[in-house]
């Protein structure tokens, strides 16, 4: 099934769109609830994907999508920034917080090269299935870190069906050619919908335990 010009070039931008005002609507909560709104290694992929095809395998000619990955790059380093500002108040508090900055930085790392060698290998330096696992990954782990806190400190319902709608747009745009992208995609809007249930759910501020 092929994709027409105009549909392609809708979709990108809702994509963008969606993406983009998840991010900043993570970061306006992340100061706000001090705390970070994004789970780590969701953030040390989407970091490492977005520097990938923003600076490192990126076309002759920018596009549309490569100026959308800047954006997109400017704004996780936000969340990044957030992250590092308030990630020790969740830190195991059987491990020294002395590892918590050795381990972020091996997360980075381990992000950027998944992303890359996935891409170059596997992908024709596209990013399109690296993209889509880590984006699944990030499904799980946003209901990981929802049942972990047990309130929304750092998340809403908006950047819920915000990331639903961000990620189905380029599902059906890249699904349309490869069955395993179609998977994964549908597999992320499933868990996404478990998780904006679960969200509406939950209270807003953690239960005080007696």
């Amino acid at each position: 099934m092929e994709i027409g010009a105009t549909l392609k070039t809708v979709l990108t931008i809702v994509s963008g769109l969606c993406w983009t005002t998840v991010y900043i609507l993570i970061i306006i909560r992340s100061f706000r609830d001090k705390t970070y709104g994004m789970p780590f290694w969701a953030l040390a992929f989407n970091v490492g994907w977005e520097f990938i095809f923003s600076f490192v395998l990126i076309p002759d000619q920018l596009g549309l999508q490569g100026i959308i990955n800047r954006i997109w790059l400017a704004f996780d380093v936000v969340i990044l920034v957030t992250y590092v500002m308030y990630g020790k108040k969740e830190w195991p508090k059987n491990v020294p917080e002395s590892v918590f900055y050795p381990y972020s930085l091996l997360g980075l790392i381990v992000g950027y090269l998944f992303v890359y060698f996935m891409s170059v290998e596997l992908d024709h330096s596209q990013g399109m299935y690296a993209a889509f696992v880590q984006n699944l990954m990030m499904s799980l782990l946003f209901i990981s870190m929802l049942n972990n806190r047990k309130s929304r400190q750092g998340q809403s319902v908006a950047i819920a069906v915000l990331k639903m709608i961000g990620t189905l747009a380029p599902t059906i745009l890249f699904g349309a050619k490869s069955p395993f992208v179609l998977f994964l995609g549908l597999s992320c809007f499933v868990f996404d919908f478990i998780y904006t249930v679960l969200l509406s759910k939950t209270a807003k501020t953690p239960k005080q335990e007696i």
